[in-house]
């Protein structure tokens, strides 16, 4: 990115923006007070040439190339069933074989939507598109007749072998049946996934309804929690439907989501989304009041800052892409690198030690989004840092594929896990957003004046 010595403004602008944590979301930095004008003949002058050290073609063509020649691969020999149709997720990456031949139903949603994604945006292949078909064929006649969840897992043939599922899993499936309709011009499966998504609402919002987090402290119980992966999974749903067409139900679920995660899930105390709130919102009196999954946090915010993009809201952008960056900079490790993913408990400072891929390519989708439309330095900043980290924890170039994550320094990094969903998503978010930068010649997007 092109830079330009400090002024006046810019040393007053930086140093409001470091103070970011002690300011609410919606809540206006001083820098805010100056020119429009200014402001934006400043962004105008601005173009992204480079980043993480590298031409934006050339970045472009390493995320290619990891699709393309590494990851699809991978997948062709290690994950798909091509007999039975659907994805097996249980490889041993280092010795580039089967575990198992489990079928989780998060993995089989994860899986179709990777694939109709892929041929949507990146290459008309039919064997794209077949590969998902088949997952489809696969999972949808294991669907139950009622309202209840998929199993959580199946046989390689589509027998039971585990207890009913959650509501992540249907969510999945329903993804993944609205981009294949994108994909395959059939939009039986999106009235499908539209359904499912609606039956998993009216579940989610009965009194009764329960979801327990495993890795929360002392596991509390709770009846009708409202949980912030839910609203970021229906909201990114919401999104992406959006952009097949107008509809005014998915239009109001995603309105709601977004009041949810912007209004109603920010800990007044520590300005960090709470993963559970009760039912009405308030603060749990258990150990959920200072916990919070801050990698759900910042995959959400990414998701608000990308559906105000669709929206072009320049206001709904800003707020959430603060929040983004706050979250952001609270899960920075500062001894080991990369980002922690939960955080116990907030006023202890207790964290999970461990690392996960995931988050640090939600952390990258959301700042290359962020350096896209607003062209701040400390969002080059992030993602270059991201992108070093990545590149030397995660990429593991010995094994096929990327590893799922590790201990806090990622020394012997997980190797028993297909990460399938995450890791292209991120592939293909990233190269899309620098094609998109590179079609108005590193200028950023105007979004934001």
């Amino acid at each position: 990115m092109q830079h330009k010595d400090f002024s006046r403004r810019d040393f007053i602008k930086r140093n409001s923006m470091a103070g970011l944590g002690l300011t609410a979301f919606g809540a206006l930095s001083g820098f805010d007070a100056y020119s429009a004008e200014s402001e934006k003949a400043e962004k105008e002058s601005t173009r992204i040439k480079s980043i993480a050290g590298l031409t934006l073609q050339q970045l472009h063509d390493r995320y290619h190339d990891e699709l393309f020649e590494r990851f699809l691969p991978a997948m062709d020999s290690l994950c798909i069933d091509h007999q039975y149709g659907g994805f097996m997720c249980d490889v041993d990456i280092a010795e580039r074989k089967l575990i198992n031949t489990i079928k989780r139903v998060w993995n089989q949603g994860r899986g179709i939507w990777v694939y109709s994604f892929l041929y949507t945006n990146f290459e008309r292949n039919p064997k794209y598109l077949e590969v998902a078909k088949k997952a489809i064929d696969f999972i949808m006649k294991l669907k139950p007749k009622d309202d209840n969840f998929f199993d959580g897992s199946y046989s390689r043939e589509g027998n039971k072998i585990s207890a009913p599922g959650d509501i992540y899993g249907n969510l999945f499936v329903a993804e993944g049946l609205a981009e294949y309709a994108k994909a395959s011009g059939d939009k039986s499966w999106l009235k499908m996934a539209k359904e499912m998504i609606f039956e998993c609402l009216a579940r989610y919002d009965r009194p009764d309804y329960v979801y327990d987090i495993s890795y929360v402290p002392g596991k509390p119980k709770m009846q009708g929690p409202r949980n912030l992966g839910h609203w970021m999974i229906f909201l990114s749903l919401s999104s992406q439907i959006l952009t097949q067409g107008p509809d005014a139900e998915i239009e109001k679920l995603a309105d709601r989501c977004i009041d949810a995660i912007m209004n109603r899930h920010v800990n007044e105390e520590f300005n960090i989304l709470n993963e559970v709130r009760n039912r009405d919102f308030s603060l749990p009196k258990n150990e959920y009041t200072d916990f919070a999954v801050i990698g759900h946090g910042i995959e959400t915010l990414a998701f608000v800052m990308a559906e105000a993009v669709r929206r072009k809201d320049a206001a709904l952008f800003s707020r959430s892409e603060k929040a983004f960056r706050r979250h952001v900079e609270v899960a920075s490790d500062k001894l080991y690198g990369g980002h922690f993913e939960v955080l116990f408990n907030a006023n202890t400072y207790s964290w999970s030690p461990s690392k996960s891929a995931w988050c640090q390519q939600e952390v990258s989708i959301g700042a290359l989004l962020s350096l896209e439309h607003t062209g701040q330095d400390w969002a080059e900043d992030c993602f270059n840092a991201g992108d070093a980290y990545m590149m030397e924890k995660m990429r593991c170039p010995e094994y096929a594929f990327w590893t799922f994550g590790g201990n806090r320094k990622v020394v012997n990094p997980s190797k028993t896990t297909i990460e399938h969903y995450h890791m292209p998503r991120y592939l293909m978010r990233n190269m899309l957003a620098l094609q998109r930068i590179m079609q108005r010649n590193g200028k950023v997007s105007g979004l934001v004046s």
